[in-house]
């Protein structure tokens, strides 16, 4: 019973605190030293093992568990069949059951105070317990998902599992020629490489993850029992040194005077640019102390500063994880308030297709225009990656495709194949990544690969640092694309603010260069507050260009060239002064950059680490929501 409580905690607390790194290594730490976690893990990780041979033999509709393909009759009948109906339909009352939830919030809250205080504790598990518990009752734990798919006790409904190797190879099946060899972006980067003439461009300012906190409080405790510090609740800290400055702390997220200095600060350049990607995450991470609409209001303050200081720009966005209310979770049963809530405020920046689309589903596409009169043939397209990220619960009862949003990406990029458009694609979680659930990663690559002469580049947040992703064909040999994300505005994880501006080849739409500007919040409370110009990427690690091959040299840099690792490790968190300060040049740390940029897939980075792709003993969390949301199958 202890251990089921310690799984409880991991449950709602993981996808409650969401990017709150500490706490997940505080979770990993409780399964790896507590015996009787560890004990269940290892169970779990012994179980796991044949977990692709038990996936295979439920393609032809056999269940998880298998019991009935070896004892047949005697396992799956009438009686067995019903009995485990019945019991499942008992245990969904009763977890539903409102005095049950309410007894298990108060001793899951209770228990939770062992890592952060009993108001965080209790915010978070109610909110979460609210989406969970019904979930789990008509997803895995439900009578015809349990007794069928899971156990195998019932025939009808017959769950087959889908092979992403079925859909890769369909998606592949009509590949162009053009792109056979699958160099097709790093030979357009030649062609702009070869060019004599000064070439014409356009610039990208790209944001994300601004994390305002409107009740960040100078001089309040930024080294308090909670997971976002620094406001009046927290109080003046015993020690001088643990204040909070006016400027913002690395344990806390951002003074809004920051975030009006950066608006000022870019009014200011003397080149501006032409449009914005805004890639969401503006609330403040007190996800215990939440509601639908205090989370719009954050967004709503960053609307209305930018359609007030760049009112003639066009502005392309997405929400973050943190915009939904409870944190992360997303409903596919009804359409999302928050996407008729935010729609509205940005219906100036979006076209009558792309607002039905956007209030519907959570993602759209709109052509880029008003640059120039003849700047067309691009486009970019938003995607809605809450239906891949594995702190959703909703996705407990989606057993396939949520949203049909992959059918959508593929059907918008066909679409702009045969328009002859290039593609810029934006994200907040990005895909691929370990928030990411594989199943749908590996179906978005081969859709990458299939269109990667349309796409010109990802650009995406979530993480708050600074980095790039080479994207890779689907047998993970070819470089094909690049996506990147410009580091977060917040402070929050330990990292100075920064920001992004791309210059972008007039003639092809390719980045060409990208220059980062930051805030250094440590300078700014002593006295100096200001932002200011970084660096230029090219330049910055000595680069032919922004191509994946360029990008593919630099990552084998990282393990031959000394410094260079630990040059892009501190770029990665702004050289903050935590994270930021230490280098990279041992042969662990160098090989972690190297397979984290190069290996656009997170089992593939696993992969290149010697990593076990799933690892209940050293990665408990991610591991077992992988394995509850994955695979993919289909109800016959």
């Amino acid at each position: 019973m202890k251990a089921l409580l310690y799984i409880c905690i991991l449950l709602l607390l993981r996808p409650a605190f969401a990017n709150m790194a500490p706490l997940k290594t505080q979770i990993d730490i409780l399964v790896q030293e507590n015996p009787i976690v560890t004990n269940l893990a290892q169970a779990i990780d012994g179980y796991a093992k044949d977990l692709a041979t038990r996936r295979n033999q439920a393609k032809d509709g056999y269940s998880l568990f298998g019991k009935e393909r070896e004892l047949g009759f005697i396992w799956q009948n009438k009686l067995t069949c019903s009995t485990c109906r019945y019991v499942t339909d008992w245990f969904d009352d009763i977890i539903v059951f409102k005095p049950f939830r309410y007894t298990f919030e108060k001793g899951i809250s209770l228990l939770c105070t062992a890592f952060v205080d009993y108001r965080v504790c209790s915010g978070a598990v109610e909110a979460m317990a609210e989406v969970i518990l019904p979930q789990l009752a008509s997803g895995i734990f439900g009578p015809e998902y349990g007794c069928s798919r899971m156990l195998g006790f019932c025939s009808d409904p017959n769950f087959k599992t889908l092979d992403p190797q079925d859909y890769i190879d369909r998606v592949l099946s009509d590949k162009p020629e053009i792109i056979s060899d699958n160099d097709y972006i790093n030979k357009k980067y030649e062609m702009i490489s070869q060019d004599p003439k000064e070439r014409k461009t356009v610039s990208i300012l790209h944001i994300t993850d601004v994390h305002l906190d409107f009740d960040y409080t100078e001089g309040m405790n930024a080294k308090c029992n909670e997971p976002l510090c620094c406001r009046e609740i927290n109080g003046p800290p015993k020690h001088p040194e643990n204040a909070a400055g006016k400027y913002g702390d690395y344990n806390c997220d951002l003074p809004p005077i920051v975030a009006e200095m950066m608006i000022e600060y870019v009014k200011e350049l003397p080149d501006q640019p032409d449009f914005i990607f805004w890639t969401g995450d503006n609330i403040a991470h007190d996800i215990w102390n939440q509601s639908s609409h205090k989370n719009a209001e954050y967004t709503i303050q960053m609307t209305n500063w930018l359609q007030k200081h760049y009112a003639d720009i066009p502005v392309f966005t997405t929400p973050g994880n943190h915009e939904f209310y409870p944190v992360n979770v997303m409903t596919f049963d009804e359409v999302d308030p928050l996407f008729e809530m935010l729609g509205g405020v940005w219906r100036n920046w979006l076209d009558d297709q792309a607002y039905e689309s956007f209030i519907n589903y959570g993602f759209y596409s709109m052509p880029l225009k008003g640059i120039a009169e003849d700047w067309n043939g691009f486009r970019v397209m938003v995607l809605n990656t809450g239906v891949c990220n594995n702190m959703n619960w909703y996705l407990l009862t989606q057993l396939n495709d949520p949203l049909q949003h992959l059918e959508w990406i593929e059907d918008t990029l066909r679409q702009a194949e045969e328009n002859n458009e290039k593609v810029y694609i934006i994200s907040h979680v990005f895909p691929g990544g370990a928030d990411c659930l594989y199943e749908w990663s590996v179906r978005y690559r081969a859709i990458v690969e299939r269109y990667q002469h349309v796409i010109l580049h990802h650009f995406v947040g979530h993480d708050h640092v600074e980095f790039f992703n080479i994207i890779t064909d689907t047998k993970n040999q070819d470089d094909i694309g690049m996506m990147q994300a410009p580091g977060g505005v917040t402070t929050f994880t330990d990292d100075n603010p920064a920001f992004k501006i791309y210059e972008i080849d007039y003639e092809t739409g390719l980045p060409v260069r990208g220059h980062k500007h930051f805030f250094n919040i440590t300078e700014a409370n002593l006295g100096n507050p200001r932002w200011q110009y970084d660096f230029e990427q090219t330049e910055e690690y000595a680069m032919a260009d922004l191509s994946p091959r360029s990008f593919r040299d630099l990552t084998e840099r990282f393990l031959t060239e000394e410094g260079t690792a630990t040059k892009y490790f501190k770029n990665k968190y702004t050289r903050s002064d935590t994270l930021g300060k230490g280098d990279c040049e041992t042969e662990k740390c160098k090989k972690e950059m190297a397979c984290k940029t190069g290996n656009f897939i997170h089992f593939e980075e696993r992969d290149c680490l010697g990593e076990k792709r799933i690892d209940y003993i050293h990665d408990f969390t991610d591991s077992l929501f992988e394995t509850m949301f994955d695979p993919w199958v289909i109800a016959q």
